[in-house]
């Protein structure tokens, strides 16, 4: 089955199976889950976002579809007219029930087939676990293998970022250390730190609270840690991104930062 329609084939297996059973309740469920993945997707989300002054992190282009940004959407639109529509499905009804969980990861995996790179040349890593996976791995497990891989690839991305940019700064190597705290690193730096580092540092922190940058990146700030939006995997714990604020000279309490 081409796997452009995958998620036609399974909304179209449960609206006959919600059919079957005269569940007008599971119909509508299903029609707003089409909806707001659609409407996520097309931009439409982000439209209304921005017109009702709503948060637009969880809709934001190239942002991952996933189950919390359908939840977003109908909790939004709940929001707007709470007499007629419903919060449903939210985040924990999809993550429960394997048919929509199914759908979402479908709608995704679609996004991505269209916004995917050309593929690495053969012989390289990367191609050859993409190999693997579409070989040993049927269409919802390979969903779930590739998220887990491209949460790894870019935590390990931005551990290397932070890690070259401490050991620029004081010579530290992190990567040689099997456990670290930025309370170890900042100890071993306070004092080294020139204005010029200092503003670096400011220009650093003042990123890290910036949400609608960090998620054209797949990360977010929420409640002062860095984390992904895919898979919730944190990479700046919030003790250490105030060890970096502190640094830099920064007030994360007051409006200086974020």
């Amino acid at each position: 089955m081409n796997k452009r329609l995958e998620s036609e084939a399974i909304l179209q297996a449960l609206v006959l199976e919600a059919e079957n059973n005269g569940s007008e309740v599971r119909l509508a469920t299903l029609s707003r889950l089409k909806e707001a993945c659609d409407d996520v997707l097309s931009g439409e989300a982000l439209k209304l976002a921005r017109e009702l002054g709503w948060r637009k992190d969880w809709f934001m282009p190239n942002r991952p579809l996933v189950v919390r940004s359908v939840h977003e959407y109908r909790k939004m639109r709940h929001n707007r007219s709470p007499r007629t529509e419903p919060t449903g499905p939210t985040r924990d009804t999809i993550a429960h029930d394997h048919g929509l969980s199914s759908y979402v990861k479908a709608r995704e995996s679609e996004r991505m087939a269209v916004n995917r790179p050309p593929r690495p040349r053969s012989g390289t890593r990367a191609r050859r676990s993409d190999d693997i996976i579409a070989e040993k791995l049927d269409f919802t497990d390979q969903a779930i293998v590739r998220t887990e891989l491209i949460e790894g690839r870019l935590a390990k991305l931005k551990f290397d970022t932070l890690a070259a940019f401490f050991h620029r700064l004081s010579g530290i190597d992190l990567g040689n250390r099997e456990s670290f705290s930025f309370e170890d690193v900042a100890s071993s730096i306070r004092g080294q730190i020139s204005t010029d580092d200092r503003e670096a540092l400011a220009r650093l922190a003042v990123r890290l609270y910036d949400n609608e940058l960090l998620v054209t990146m797949g990360l977010i700030n929420e409640a002062g840690r860095i984390r992904t939006d895919y898979g919730d995997a944190v990479l700046v714990k919030t003790d250490e991104l105030r060890v970096l604020v502190r640094l830099a000279g920064l007030d994360a309490q007051s409006n200086t930062v974020g």
